[in-house]
């Protein structure tokens, strides 16, 4: 299934940002996101339950900053946040880009007179659809996809308090079939990976309780009518950023053509693509708006 073909999909793709957000930024189904956390969030620290959903677009600074919109922000009973962010094209500007996250949401938990002591930890979490390079591939494969990085003192190792934390989880690197599936974890990662591809449910879900719930909640003819129009709508917003940078290349290119510089046509192809990337479109689908080769492509990313 192509990324433009969502017409004939039973169940969303959980590795979309409008399929992820249709799952997990539902109240319904706190507990699948419950459920998610504590599977992918660094070891000793468990979630009981989501006491608020917060608003995804972020406060800025200045008239000036960045504007940013995420595809989940919650607080638990703790009062720990969880931001959750899912990516079709990852490589280590990801990373910056998680603290850039982060760094928002622990900046804005203070208010004026607040002590520092009463900051909470903030988890940052991306879903990646593509690998992240490492520098010892030989310690990554499919049963270690997630990364998990904090605050560390150089010479012992020693863990700072607990501040900020960034989690990778590579689902690019999961390689289990259905039939290889044996823990609760890895039918998790199969079906984000898998389900929207998928036109019935997988048979692991027979004896797994909570895996027949979260299939039930990603499937599409399920959704009651608001939620259809919000889910529609999240996809329309995902197509029409690639339609219109893709209208974008074109335009630039035509003016490249008009005044016969195919140098400079090429150097706008590249820009584009920069600027797809760093949307989050895949890879393949920047090589068709643009014209390049994919390989040129992925040596942006």
């Amino acid at each position: 299934m192509s990324e433009l073909d969502i017409k004939n999909q039973v169940y969303v793709d959980l590795l979309r940002d409008s399929g992820f957000k249709a799952v997990y930024a539902d109240p319904q189904n706190k507990h699948h996101l419950i459920n998610l956390l504590n599977n992918v969030l660094p070891e000793g620290v468990t979630v009981s339950d989501i006491v608020e959903y917060r608003d995804r677009e972020q406060m800025q600074d200045s008239v000036y900053s960045k504007k940013t919109v995420l595809d989940l922000v919650c607080r638990d009973d703790q009062g720990r946040v969880f931001s959750v962010e899912v990516q079709r094209d990852a490589d280590w500007s990801m990373f910056k880009r998680c603290v850039y996250y982060a760094s928002q949401q622990y900046h804005w938990q203070l208010l004026e007179a607040e002590e520092y002591e009463s900051l909470a930890p903030v988890y940052e979490i991306a879903f990646l659809k593509e690998k992240v390079p490492h520098e010892d591939e030989a310690a990554w494969d499919t049963d270690h996809i997630i990364s998990q990085f904090g605050f560390v003192e150089n010479r012992t190792g020693e863990f700072a308090p607990p501040t900020i934390f960034i989690t990778f989880v590579e689902m690019g690197r999961f390689t289990k079939s259905e039939t290889e599936c044996k823990s609760y974890r890895d039918r998790l990662f199969h079906w984000m990976k898998n389900g929207g591809m998928m036109k019935e449910e997988p048979e692991y879900t027979g004896n797994d309780r909570e895996m027949q719930g979260l299939v039930e909640a990603a499937r599409i003819a399920a959704f009651p009518p608001d939620k259809m129009k919000v889910y529609k709508k999240d996809i329309m917003t995902e197509l029409d950023i690639i339609i219109e940078n893709r209208k974008n290349y074109k335009k630039g290119l035509a003016e490249g053509k008009a005044e016969g510089l195919a140098e400079g046509a090429h150097d706008k192809a590249l820009s584009t693509a920069k600027n797809l990337l760093a949307e989050g479109i895949a890879s393949d689908i920047v090589a068709k708006c643009t014209d390049l080769p994919l390989d040129e492509v992925k040596a942006l990313m």
